[in-house]
């Protein structure tokens, strides 16, 4: 069974309207919902950002280092030295989160 179009959807819904559809016409509306879906997920909700947003800040944080600002993560910091390339905060996966925009707005 092919996914209905977009007025075929429309019909069904009016006719959900005036009386209770039938099975078949239940399934296929159901289909055309399922490909609209596949087609357009959702976005994360606000929530979900928040929690990632805040995950991000705890592992991307700045620290002073050598008179500059650093990002923890991205430098390897291990608590006495930087592991890594030390990488001025705010780092690239910072300003992409908007951490520093944060940062500053606090």
């Amino acid at each position: 069974m092919t996914a209905p179009s977009p007025e075929q959807m429309r019909v069904l819904a009016d006719r959900a309207e005036r009386g209770p559809l039938s099975a078949a016409e239940a399934r296929w509306l159901r289909a055309g919902i399922d490909r609209i879906a596949v087609a357009c997920p959702q976005q994360e909700s606000p929530s979900e950002l928040a929690v990632l947003r805040r995950r991000l800040a705890a592992l991307h944080r700045p620290m002073l280092r050598g008179g500059i600002e650093v990002c923890a993560e991205c430098s390897g910091w291990d608590g006495r030295r930087c592991r890594g390339l030390v990488t001025e905060w705010p780092c690239p996966t910072a300003e992409a989160a908007g951490l520093d925009e944060q940062r500053r707005a606090a």
